[in-house]
């Protein structure tokens, strides 16, 4: 798990956390971690921090943990264009986010239970992209690749609003 909080930009009160999951090896599963890494090349607001999860339910839980505010990035299953960049709110029982299945837990089950034992934000996002290809392989798709900087501006946004 990589983590980065070096402060830089505007401080903002609230702690948040960034949390890439999905899988580096499966071609646009790991958009999540493509964007943490582009976060990483940039300055990030104090109090951020940008984490990878992996596959991993309760590492993306033990990352957010003790932040006010987090965003969940991940490849999105929707029958949107391959490309297509989304964001929901997990928290708010209003909206139907897709689900993000983890390789050991469901990631809303996870949130469900995970109260227990993780300290979680009371605002939890879920963005990503719509993934053309999942197989193996380390490199984005074209499509998805040409979202990462939408994708990025996004999050970087989410960030810096209230």
């Amino acid at each position: 798990m990589t983590t980065s909080s070096e402060p830089a930009r505007a401080s903002t009160d609230a702690t948040q956390a960034v949390v890439g999951v999905g899988s580096m090896v499966m071609r646009d599963d790991g958009v999540g971690y493509h964007a943490v890494e582009r976060l990483h090349e940039r300055s990030l607001p104090a109090g951020v921090t940008a984490t990878h999860a992996g596959t991993t339910a309760f590492l993306a839980l033990e990352a957010m943990s003790g932040t006010d505010r987090a965003i969940v990035v991940d490849a999105l299953a929707l029958d949107d264009e391959p490309g297509t960049v989304r964001a929901f709110r997990l928290d708010d029982p209003a909206t139907e986010p897709p689900e993000v299945t983890m390789h050991d837990f469901s990631f809303s089950d996870a949130l469900s239970v995970g109260d227990a034992a993780y300290d979680l934000p009371d605002r939890v996002s879920l963005v990503g992209v719509v993934p053309a290809r999942l197989e193996p392989g380390v490199e984005l798709s074209d499509p998805v690749a040409a979202a990462l900087p939408d994708l990025v501006s996004l999050i970087e946004s989410r960030l810096t609003s209230a």
